[in-house]
């Protein structure tokens, strides 16, 4: 995760010697970490000389604008987040008006609704007391205002619907109840017995099958949480579309909620670090569904005791929690 890639940065700069490379990383078992990352063709090793691979530079460059602190916790990370993000992503703001545009029409639509309906109810009771002589007309009214009433629901609902993603804790979207994305989990695991066989497949499809696409969130919220349903039938989306729906799945695929969770911390000083946490019935899992990673290369007592790990809130759908 994080070590290899300071590794990768370090060696970008300049080739060096294991010794050179020893004083910048004094962890013991660096040499394996330099076989592992020259066995993926990362780096390599000429005469003593350890410099980073083409293919290591490209790493690089497409881990580079990964940033794991999405909800805003203190004032600070988020205008830190914000500036991050402007100059990530040049057509953020754009997209922003947009939404904004969209919502001010909706809530224009529903107060021109409202007050169709409104006129509706009064010309309603109004004819009431005339039901004898004007039962035709009664009827057109009570017509109208059966319309007025079903335009106004899925207005209503729309505008919740923005609200929400703007409003929300990220526990909101791990929608364990998703018809769309249990029928998924369900093809996955179907033959498969224990947990971790379930866990594991669940875990290797959004590895595999969601595309990484670090310009496919819907900006305009601080949280940039999206639900489960709508990553799955994009097939893409950014590094916290793949965590809510890696969440979603393993808790569908039979994991109790006290058994996942997804954990915002600080590791060795930086805040910016994010993954999924699960007990596969005997060993808890640090997981992080990327290309470069498996189910089992993380144990969570391993990688506590090797990083100085400081947890700043976590969730499932239980619960959302600051601190551990």
């Amino acid at each position: 995760m994080g070590l290899k890639e300071d590794i990768l940065r370090n060696l970008n700069k300049r080739a060096s010697s294991f010794e050179e490379v020893k004083k910048t990383f004094p962890y013991e078992n660096l040499a394996d970490i330099l076989l592992h990352l020259e066995d993926q063709q990362l780096v390599k090793n000429e005469e003593g000389i350890w410099s980073i691979t083409e293919k290591g530079k490209k790493k690089l460059e497409k881990g580079k604008t990964r940033v794991y602190n999405v909800l805003v916790v203190p004032a600070i990370c988020f205008f830190l987040l914000s500036a991050y993000f402007y100059m990530g992503y040049t057509g953020v703001q754009e997209e922003n008006t947009q939404l904004l545009q969209e919502k001010a029409e909706i809530e224009a639509q529903l107060s021109d609704t409202e007050k169709e309906k409104t006129d509706a109810d009064a010309e309603y009771n109004a004819q009431l007391s005339q039901l004898d002589t004007e039962k035709d007309k009664t009827s057109q009214l009570n017509a109208s205002y059966t319309g007025t009433e079903a335009s106004l629901n899925p207005l209503q609902e729309e505008l919740d619907y923005l609200i929400c993603m703007e409003q929300c804790t990220p526990d909101h979207f791990v929608t364990v109840d998703n018809a769309y994305v249990k029928a998924k989990v369900d093809e996955l695991i179907v033959g498969l017995t224990s947990l971790k066989q379930k866990q594991m497949a669940v875990y290797e499809f959004v590895r595999d099958e969601i595309e990484y696409d670090e310009s496919s969130f819907r900006s305009g919220r601080l949280d940039f949480w999206e639900y489960p349903e709508t990553i799955l039938r994009r097939g893409k989306g950014h590094f916290e579309d793949k965590f809510i729906l890696l969440l979603t799945m393993l808790r569908m695929a039979g994991t109790p909620s006290e058994h996942v969770r997804f954990v915002a911390a600080e590791v060795n000083g930086n805040d910016g670090w994010g993954w999924i946490e699960a007990y596969d019935g005997t060993t808890w899992w640090v997981l992080d569904p990327f290309e470069e990673y498996t189910f089992t290369d993380n144990p969570k007592e391993k990688f506590y005791k090797e990083y100085r790990v400081v947890v700043l809130w976590w969730f499932n759908d239980e619960e959302y929690k600051e601190g551990d």
